[in-house]
């Protein structure tokens, strides 16, 4: 396994247990087979042949002009500075593709990859964290990270990384790691880090890993609820006009999941969706008579509005 190879001397069960969502690890030049995935070759290829997305940022402020379409004006950028965050090129790529596609069935996640230049004396996207599980294999030159838990929001999701968490609010120590060409850094899901070249041009590759979440489940129940007539009913009316006391509303609710599993409709989603109806607090039927509770509990008048979900930060790793 691809795992393996990288982690060298550290047993696999040791990283699982001591390091993948808990810790950072970095390893020497156990990534060095690697290195050919991704230099200046790949990125002109990429930036002039292919509509690989393209961001420069430098200093954490993004290119203001349009997308470069030839590898000499991506590099007048990049001597003026500027990161290449090239996104997805996976896409375009074969060996890319391969390594993405790897480690996603090894450890399982969506993966979100991409390929940095960062120039000497620059750095790209500033303080920030991202929700993947993210490995960096450094292709060329060098890169300095600074590492901190994330106490803020430990365990962010894209829809729940915004404004308001800012790093500078963090306490938790910071650790400092550098690259060299070959070397590679796990870095946990939610841990802030910040990433510079101090005195040569680098090049790595990031591969975002995004493992399946609660809110996966929720998501995989619902289009199979989807196709039950019985869930499609109308839920009694909880509003002020209701002839129905709180008790009796919330007697409505256990009455219909009870028929539901009475009537076997959680067949139809497979051992998952089972679970979830059967499971005490988890899931579809107690997450659905909680959200009642709180309606209730707040008959004085119902909250709207939409939620604005902004990410902090723009890309995995760096």
């Amino acid at each position: 396994m691809l795992i393996d190879t990288i982690l060298g001397d550290v047993p696999r069960s040791t990283f699982l247990q001591e390091h993948y969502q808990k810790q950072p690890l970095a390893k020497p030049a156990t990534a060095a087979h690697l290195r050919e995935l991704a230099t200046w070759a790949t990125v002109d290829r990429l930036v002039e042949t292919t509509a690989c997305d393209l961001l420069l940022v430098r200093d954490g402020k993004l290119w203001p002009g349009p997308r470069p379409t030839t590898a000499a004006e991506a590099r007048a950028r990049f001597q003026e500075g500027y990161s290449l965050a090239l996104r997805n090129p996976d896409r375009y790529d074969a060996g890319l593709a391969e390594l993405g596609r790897t480690l996603s069935a090894e450890l399982q996640g969506t993966v979100n990859l991409q390929v940095y230049c960062t120039p000497a004396g620059h750095g790209s996207f500033g303080w920030h964290c991202d929700p993947e599980e993210v490995f960096i294999f450094q292709t060329a030159g060098a890169k300095r990270y600074l590492l901190r838990q994330n106490t803020l929001n430990p365990t962010p999701l894209h829809e729940t990384l915004t404004d308001e968490m800012n790093p500078s609010r963090e306490r938790t120590p910071v650790q400092e790691c550098r690259l060299e060409a070959g070397d590679w850094l796990y870095i946990p899901g939610g841990y802030w880090h910040e990433v510079t070249a101090p005195d040569q041009e680098a090049i790595s590759i990031s591969v975002g890993l995004m493992p399946p979440t609660g809110i996966d489940v929720l998501d995989f129940i619902r289009t199979h609820l989807l196709r039950s007539p019985a869930w499609q009913r109308r839920l009694p009316m909880l509003g002020h006009a209701s002839p129905l006391s709180d008790p009796e509303k919330m007697e409505a609710y256990r009455a219909l999941f009870r028929e539901a599993r009475r009537r076997g409709d959680a067949d139809d989603g497979g051992p998952a969706l089972r679970a979830a109806l059967h499971g005490r607090r988890r899931h579809g039927g107690p997450a659905l008579l909680g959200a009642a509770r709180r309606h209730l509990s707040r008959q004085g008048g119902v909250r709207s509005g939409v939620r604005r979900a902004v990410r902090y930060g723009l890309t995995a790793g760096s």
